[in-house]
């Protein structure tokens, strides 16, 4: 297990930039590359976590009793394809970031895991920038409106991931960013793969042609069983709520490889409600 995260971790540093990726986002990359060397001087808990894994290998490896009764748990395939290959937290006057950012690994198809491994860093260093940028905007703001830069409050960055399917077909995980001032506010990034063939899943392919009407029904039908049995509230239709899934539907796969659609915070409900998730069970 540890060679696997170092070989992950090895090759994920070592990702090199494709020729067709865009002047914007190539320089988006290397200006990652160069805050990832800024950051490694601020990273807190590497060394318990590389102590916590080398815990774990001696376990599996001298305890054949230990090994098997942990190698029914999802986790451990959870872990031989998505690890954590960078974690740090930065901790200064305009914000507070804590980044956990995964890595795709032991697929056994190197140009699905760099690709997918690319898109992930390229879009977390764009993400962290643009909330980084809009830290030193609102406390620039606080200051110049009379407020004092010692009773700023810092904007709460979080990044983290979770595996949501992995079977010997199908991968799927998502990548949380909250960014917190007053209330909080999550971003869901959606990685959907079949492993066989190495592409990526989509809503017709798993649902048929008829995909959208069986999702529309499946979403209305729950929203409608939520408001009689749980006092949910949603927008109507004149209100800018659900009027039918699109082609960009965002989703994932549970457990048991369904897909679920899920809307964001405040877009088809209030925003107490949070994100809203509907599964559509497979034909």
């Amino acid at each position: 297990m540890h060679e696997h995260w170092k070989e992950a971790k090895e090759r994920y540093e070592a990702i090199e930039i494709p020729e067709d990726l865009s002047f914007a986002t190539e320089s988006a990359v290397r200006r990652g590359n160069r805050r990832y060397l800024r950051r490694r001087t601020l990273r807190r808990g590497w060394g318990a976590g590389l102590a916590a894994c080398a815990c774990f290998c001696l376990l599996v490896n001298g305890s054949p009793a230990f090994a098997s009764a942990v190698s029914s748990l999802p986790v451990l395939g959870d872990l031989a394809r998505i690890v954590t290959v960078e974690q740090y937290q930065i901790n200064d006057r305009e914000h507070l970031i804590d980044v956990r950012l995964p890595a795709l690994t032991d697929t056994g198809n190197t140009d699905l895991e760099q690709r997918i491994n690319t898109e992930i860093r390229t879009r977390i260093d764009q993400v962290l920038e643009e909330a980084e940028e809009r830290a030193r905007e609102t406390r620039d703001a606080f200051v110049a409106t009379g407020g004092r830069a010692e009773d700023f409050t810092p904007i709460i960055i979080d990044v983290d991931y979770e595996v949501k399917c992995s079977n010997q077909q199908y991968l799927s995980f998502v990548i949380y960013k909250t960014e917190t001032l007053a209330s909080a506010y999550t971003e869901i990034y959606t990685y959907n793969l079949d492993l066989t063939t190495g592409t990526e899943l989509t809503l017709p392919g798993l649902l048929g042609p008829d995909w959208k009407e069986r999702c529309d029904q499946v979403i209305r039908d729950e929203m409608a069983r939520r408001t009689a049995e749980e006092d949910a509230v949603y927008f109507t239709q004149d209100q800018g709520g659900f009027s039918g899934v699109t082609d960009d539907q965002a989703f994932y796969l549970d457990a048991d490889g369904n897909p679920v659609l899920f809307f964001e915070k405040y877009e088809i409900a209030p925003g107490y409600m949070g994100i809203q998730s509907f599964s559509v069970p497979l034909p």
